[in-house]
């Protein structure tokens, strides 16, 4: 065989074997593989969190969380920062006690200014010499980027800025290249997530993140208790499942590899008090497929979408190849499941039109109302492993599966326990 001729055989077979790589996928726990828990979204008192950053982390260790990244607003755990106690703060005369006797006097450092007890919080580096364990637990250094939206950086190296750009596309665009910059100056594994796409003034409408092609991340789930995950018609917000479709849908029209992956967080804030509407750790989380427990690697293992998000339901394993999409869940006994299959069909109508009000003028401020061709139920399935067989006319797939379980604190009442995966894009 000629030099010419071997080297088109192997570009060949090396196509042949991206072209599989792209439509063929298997996430379950085998060889140094396995599965690690962490939340990507926690606030503390170096923002507007109620817990000292040390409570906070230990409440997460605690419950067996793999992995934990502290991302208050606008600043990260570093340098010298007081906190006031009083009982007009968040930091009582209860609770600074309740650190003593958990963490030891010689941990706790106050002080007193101005006539003022002030505690001094740790820092990260602090943090990480007293919570890491190597392959048990560790810390990712993050910041939410605080301006007209919210977006999470994780595993930067310094603080971004917030962006001063006046609409909510700029600044989700200005965030993620920050963040994008970020890692490509230090030559490590970053991402960014956009969060509460629902939320009040700090939600970003589905064609702000069509037009930010280069944002790979957003909060699903978030649980935060007034975060709006099931939509809210007076705002004609859309719930975050047909939110997602809408964006992957004209997404992937244009380029397939403009994929959105969906997160799952808990956005906690108040580690002092239960029920709905609080905003209480522990609602969501993600499971991340990763090699080991590093910082990198699960920055690379999520960048890959080798993970799924979670409100409560646990999954063994999520594979599709050329034929079917099956989801294996670990199941608890005597708890039904129902998983349900969305997906967009190549050549569907993704048109969009105006809000319009009772007069029909259009709502300004407003997101666009879309196709219903956008983001159907492809199937639903009862069964344990849930598996879809691809028709061919798919745009992508993914699932979300639904236990029956409702969900023990949830941010509204009547919340179920779910897992969504990531999609399966069809070429």
């Amino acid at each position: 065989m000629s030099i010419v001729r071997r080297a088109i055989v192997l570009v060949a077979a090396f196509a042949i074997l991206a072209a599989h790589a792209q439509t063929t996928k298997s996430l379950k726990p085998e060889g140094d593989r396995r599965w690690y828990k962490g939340n990507t979204h926690t606030h503390t008192l170096w923002s507007d969190g109620d817990a000292a950053p040390e409570l906070a982390v230990d409440w997460y260790k605690e419950r067996d969380y793999d992995f934990l990244s502290i991302t208050d607003h606008n600043v990260m755990l570093r340098g010298e920062k007081l906190f006031i106690a009083g009982e007009k703060t968040r930091l009582t005369a209860e609770r600074l006690a309740q650190l003593k006797e958990k963490f030891g006097d010689d941990w706790v450092e106050t002080s007193e200014a101005g006539g003022e007890t002030v505690m001094r919080l740790k820092t990260y580096e602090e943090l990480r010499k007293r919570f890491e364990e190597p392959g048990k637990f560790i810390l990712i250094e993050g910041e939410e980027i605080t301006a007209k939206a919210h977006v999470n950086g994780l595993n930067i190296r310094d603080k971004i800025p917030q962006s001063k750009a006046d609409t909510t596309e700029g600044v989700v665009r200005e965030h993620v290249h920050a963040v994008d910059e970020q890692s490509r100056q230090h030559n490590a594994p970053m991402l960014a997530h956009v969060n509460h796409p629902n939320w009040g003034d700090y939600g970003v409408p589905p064609e702000d993140l069509i037009a930010v092609d280069t944002s790979r991340f957003f909060e699903v789930y978030n649980g935060h208790g007034g975060v709006k995950n099931w939509g809210d018609e007076k705002l004609h917000r859309v719930n975050t499942d047909r939110y997602w479709d809408i964006v992957l849908a004209v997404r992937l029209a244009e380029n397939p590899e403009n994929i959105l992956y969906g997160v799952a967080t808990d956005d906690a804030h108040d580690y002092f008090v239960r029920g709905a509407g609080h905003s209480i750790p522990g609602r969501g989380w993600c499971m991340v497929l990763a090699e080991n427990l590093e910082a990198d690697s699960i920055m690379e293992a999520f960048n890959r979408g080798d993970f799924y998000a979670s409100s409560g339901v646990l999954l063994n394993a999520i594979e599709w190849d050329e034929k079917e999409y099956r989801v294996t869940i670990d199941a608890e006994h005597d708890v039904p499941y129902k998983t349900i299959f969305y997906g967009t069909r190549k050549g569907a109508d993704l048109s969009s039109k105006p809000t319009l009000d009772e007069n029909g003028v259009e709502i300004p401020s407003t997101p666009r109302q879309y196709s219903a061709d956008i983001g159907v139920v492809l199937a639903e399935s009862h069964t344990n492993p849930a598996v879809y067989a691809f028709k061919g006319d798919e745009m992508y797939v993914r699932a979300k599966v639904v236990s029956s379980k409702l969900k023990a604190d949830p941010f509204k009442e009547g919340d179920f326990e779910m897992a969504w995966t990531q999609p399966a894009v069809r070429r």
